[in-house]
C-alpha cells in the first residue's frame, strides 16, 4: 500500500509539473518578469538573478516546492474519497436504514490525512520513491500515470455511485 500511494503521489506530481509548464506559456504573470525594473529589483532586494527560474523553482521543488502541497491536498482528498465511497456502499448495505453524519465525513478525512502522513510524507519518505520512479523510463511513467488516472476516475465514480445507488 505503501508503495502504490507513492506511484500515485509521483503520477500526481508528474502531472501537475506538466500542467504547470503548459500554463506557463499562457501566464500573464510571467510578463511582469520581463519588465527590466522587475528584475532589477529582484536582483538587488531579492538576489534572484532570473525570476522566471526562480519561479519555477519555487513551484516545482521536490521538497518544498508550492505544487508539492497541492497534489499532498489531491492525495488525501482520494484517500478520502476512497473511503467516503466505501463506507456508504458497505453501510447501505448492513444498514440502509441507517443515516451518516458529519462525523462518519470527519473521520474519514481525518484517517486519511494520518495513512498519508505516516505512508508518504512523514520523514520526506517520498523523496526516496520520487528519486526511484525518476529512474524509470517514459514508457513506464506514462503506463503509470495513466493507470493513476484511471484509479482516480474510478474512486470518482465510485464516490457518486455510492450517492445515487445506495
Amino acid at each position: 500500500m505503501k508503495r502504490r500511494l507513492n506511484i500515485l503521489h509521483f503520477s500526481l506530481y508528474l502531472i501537475e509539473n506538466k500542467l504547470h509548464s503548459l500554463f506557463n506559456k499562457i501566464n500573464p504573470a510571467l510578463l511582469l518578469f520581463k519588465i527590466p525594473s522587475v528584475k532589477r529589483r529582484m536582483k538587488e532586494k531579492e538576489g534572484i538573478e532570473n525570476p522566471t527560474e526562480w519561479y519555477d523553482e519555487f513551484w516545482t521543488d521536490k521538497k518544498n516546492g508550492f505544487g508539492l502541497w497541492f497534489i499532498g491536498g489531491w492525495l488525501i482528498g482520494i484517500v478520502a474519497l476512497t473511503f467516503i465511497g466505501l463506507g456508504i456502499i458497505t453501510i447501505k448495505i448492513l444498514s440502509p436504514e441507517l443515516v451518516l453524519n458529519k462525523y462518519f465525513f470527519i473521520s474519514s478525512g481525518v484517517i486519511s490525512y494520518l495513512i498519508c502522513y505516516f505512508l508518504v510524507f512523514k520523514n520526506d519518505q517520498y523523496l526516496k520513491y520520487f528519486k526511484e520512479f525518476e529512474n524509470w523510463t517514459i514508457s513506464e511513467k506514462r503506463i503509470k500515470t495513466l493507470s493513476s488516472i484511471g484509479f482516480i476516475l474510478s474512486v470518482i465514480v465510485l464516490f457518486f455511485l455510492s450517492l445515487v445507488y445506495f
